[in-house]
């Protein structure tokens, strides 16, 4: 028995034994065969790091080059400064680093060649001196005035700083006329973007100078009218307090008409005529008396265009006409809630009773909204909706008796037209509604629009004096913009020069 399993046990070692060796040997085969692959996986490593190490070294070598380049750039910049110094010695520049710039990529050469164009130039900077927009106007132009007999490199800088400020003028005007040109002093000076400065010097090179200034003048035929009519006032009259108060009024409203396109297409409202002209292709198709806002609520000057017209609006007033002007109402009389057709909303939308509200403890900021309904409300008829950072629009009135009043400054901004029946039924036809449609829906008092399916740009401006065809024409100054300037740092001599003997 014993014989027996000892006999046993010797086959179980034998057994491990040989099993370990095969392992063994399987093992050592197992790694001879991934040999390859294991060396080419320390190879594909090796790349790796060689490609990243000679991206890091590349990122380097591009930093230290632009970082030298920069410092050329910098040098050169210095250097054509310099130079630019010792060529207008004292002079003050507005744009010294671009002017400087300019000329050393030029070799210096002169840019004011062509005398058509700089009589052109001078002749629009001489009008924008005379608006007294800004003081350093008129200091530039007398200091070109006084180079100009000996003419050279620097006279022709001088002009050339001149222009570049005139650009930036032109190029941001209408989006800073509501400060610049209807309060003192409100000018910010501002560097000309870079294409406007390499259209020019192309135009220079190509000579096609004369191209480039039209593509700076205003397009409105009274902006030219009213500085021709400026021109005469400035030859003809001694010039005085009394004549100095109308070249501004002619002069102020000359750079105002700068901003508007010529009366071809879109809607024209001037503020202080209260009058809205609708222009298509150059004809007149709509003429109408307006309301517009009282000087402690101004109609802004702006741009915009109508996006859609609204039949049977809702009126839902601004916070600051709930606060100042609804509200008080209320207080004294909650009833006026019911007679106006008004709704008083909470914030989930439902309708809140105006007797139990106490009104006692109202504060500054009404917390509720308030609603007019549709078909009578202070909207009248119709809203003409567009876009405008002041919630402006246009819209009918109820209150048709208001435009038989010379002076319609009345509304808090808006402007109501009189004949906003004939302007809806021309916008309506378009997005495809019949006369019928449109009194069906008028007599529903439901709310209904349309979108505009035309072009129709609206201009909100402000102009109190202007030429045409030969005569002068003037408006009260319903909101006080035409402040006369201090003008006594101008030489009216110069601005005569350039304005009238160009």
């Amino acid at each position: 028995m014993l014989k027996i399993i000892s006999s046993k046990l010797a086959m179980i070692v034998l057994l491990v034994y040989f099993t370990g060796i095969s392992v063994a040997i399987a093992d050592q085969n197992m790694v001879q065969s991934n040999l390859p692959t294991m060396i080419e996986n320390e190879i594909t490593l090796t790349d790796q790091q060689l490609n990243l190490e000679q991206k890091i070294i590349d990122e380097q070598l591009a930093v230290e080059y632009r970082e030298k380049e920069q410092q050329l750039v910098e040098e050169l910049q210095r250097q054509a400064e310099q130079r630019l110094s010792e060529i207008v010695g004292d002079e003050s520049l507005q744009f010294k680093s671009i002017v400087a710039t300019i000329y050393a990529q030029r070799d210096y050469l002169l840019l004011w060649e062509n005398p058509k164009f700089k009589s052109i130039f001078l002749r629009q900077y001489a009008a924008l001196v005379a608006s007294g927009i800004n003081k350093k106007f008129s200091k530039i132009l007398a200091e070109i005035d006084r180079t100009s007999e000996n003419g050279g490199l620097l006279h022709d800088i001088l002009l050339t700083d001149a222009f570049l400020e005139y650009v930036y003028y032109v190029d941001n005007v209408a989006k800073f006329a509501q400060k610049w040109l209807y309060f003192p002093n409100t000018y910010k000076m501002g560097s000309p973007s870079q294409h406007y400065i390499d259209d020019w010097l192309t135009a220079v090179k190509n000579n096609n100078i004369l191209f480039f200034i039209d593509s700076l003048s205003a397009k409105n035929l009274l902006h030219e009218q009213t500085i021709q009519q400026l021109e005469k006032l400035i030859s003809t009259e001694q010039i005085n307090k009394a004549t100095l108060n109308q070249i501004y009024k002619l002069a102020i409203n000359a750079q105002r008409l700068r901003i508007i396109p010529a009366f071809n297409n879109g809607i024209f409202v001037n503020i202080p005529s209260y009058r809205l002209q609708y222009y298509r292709d150059g004809q007149l198709v709509l003429d109408s008396k307006v309301i517009v806002g009282r000087k402690e609520r101004k109609t802004p000057v702006m741009y915009s265009k109508l996006s859609n017209v609204v039949v049977n609006p809702p009126w839902i007033p601004t916070a600051r006409l709930i606060n100042e002007d609804i509200v008080p109402k209320i207080k004294r009389d909650p009833d006026y809630v019911a007679r106006h057709g008004y709704s008083i909303l909470d914030n989930r939308g439902a309708v809140v009773d105006p007797y139990l509200i106490d009104w006692e403890n109202i504060g500054a900021k009404f917390p509720y909204r308030i609603k007019q309904a549709p078909g009578d409300s202070a909207l009248g008829s119709y809203k003409f909706n567009m876009p405008s950072s002041d919630a402006i629009y246009l819209h009918d009135t109820p209150n048709r008796s208001l435009f038989n009043k010379k002076n319609r400054a009345l509304s808090s901004g808006c402007i109501r037209i009189e004949k906003s029946d004939q302007l809806a039924t021309i916008l309506l036809k378009e997005a495809g509604w019949s006369e019928e449609k449109k009194r069906r829906v008028l007599d529903s008092k439901k709310t209904a629009s349309a979108m505009i399916q035309s072009d129709n740009p609206v201009y909100l401006y402000y102009v109190t004096a202007w030429a045409d065809e030969g005569q002068i024409h003037s408006l009260p100054d319903i909101y006080g913009y035409d402040i006369m300037p201090n003008f006594n740092d101008i030489n009216w001599a110069v601005v005569k020069k350039y304005l009238v003997d160009h």
